[in-house]
């Protein structure tokens, strides 16, 4: 088991920033101007990444989703145009590396390109809560679970990503893109379709167990064949 951190950073004024590329800058100018335009009304603009397992994952225009290590210190690989603000253990997972990497495959064979990348609809903060809800809540997010309030990240801040959500209609971006995290975490743990899938790596240990359970069972059964047939050499003796 592991701890997935989230680490929020302000996004800079364009005068701060330091050199990125024309679309970067662009996105950033356009965060900056809202956050200017409705921090005082309580939304602010945020890059957000996600710890686990040692390493660093983040989501950006362009360069999509980039895994980096060490990622012990969280002022450590922040992006040019932003400054630490805080970090925050959002749960633990039982994934080992390699889940976790057929996940971030997941997410990039479906709509997590740099291409695809939207300030209001599917920015780093949409990511860094999807990506934590898949590998933090794994066999949870079944379709078949009828505690559907077991689906949502609660520990994941709502404010972080509130002037995306609120910009949407400013942008004129589609209402309803991006906003369907369960159903991506879902889509990026590969249990799509699926109904009492074992996801994390505790099931292994359950399937371990119940294999010890078998083979426990099965030498009960052996000793009583035995003892059986040390009966019958008995009765032959005698």
């Amino acid at each position: 088991m592991d701890n997935v951190t989230l680490h929020i950073y302000d996004l800079l004024p364009e005068s701060q920033q330091s050199q990125t590329t024309t679309q970067e800058q662009s996105t950033t100018t356009t965060s900056s101007f809202f956050s200017r335009l409705l921090s005082p009304l309580g939304f602010g603009a945020y890059h957000t990444s996600i710890d686990a397992r040692g390493f660093r994952y983040q989501f950006g225009a362009v360069t999509g989703i980039v895994r980096t290590s060490g990622s012990i210190e969280a002022d450590r690989n922040i992006p040019p145009n932003a400054a630490y603000k805080e970090s925050t253990i959002l749960g633990q997972t039982w994934l080992e590396l390699k889940d976790i990497n057929a996940v971030i495959t997941r997410m990039r064979d479906a709509n997590w390109k740099g291409s695809n990348y939207h300030l209001a609809n599917r920015n780093c903060n949409h990511f860094s809560e999807t990506f934590a809800t898949a590998i933090i809540l794994g066999d949870n997010l079944l379709e078949d679970n009828p505690n559907k309030s077991s689906q949502t990240l609660n520990t994941f801040p709502p404010w972080v990503n509130r002037l995306a959500r609120t910009g949407t209609s400013f942008l004129g971006a589609q209402s309803d893109a991006c906003i369907y995290i369960v159903a991506e975490a879902r889509d990026a743990a590969g249990l799509k379709g699926k109904v009492g899938w074992n996801l994390s790596s505790s099931s292994s240990s359950k399937n371990k167990s119940a294999s010890t359970d078998k083979n426990r069972s099965q030498k009960k059964e052996l000793t009583a064949k035995q003892k059986a047939m040390l009966e019958k050499l008995k009765k032959s003796k005698t």
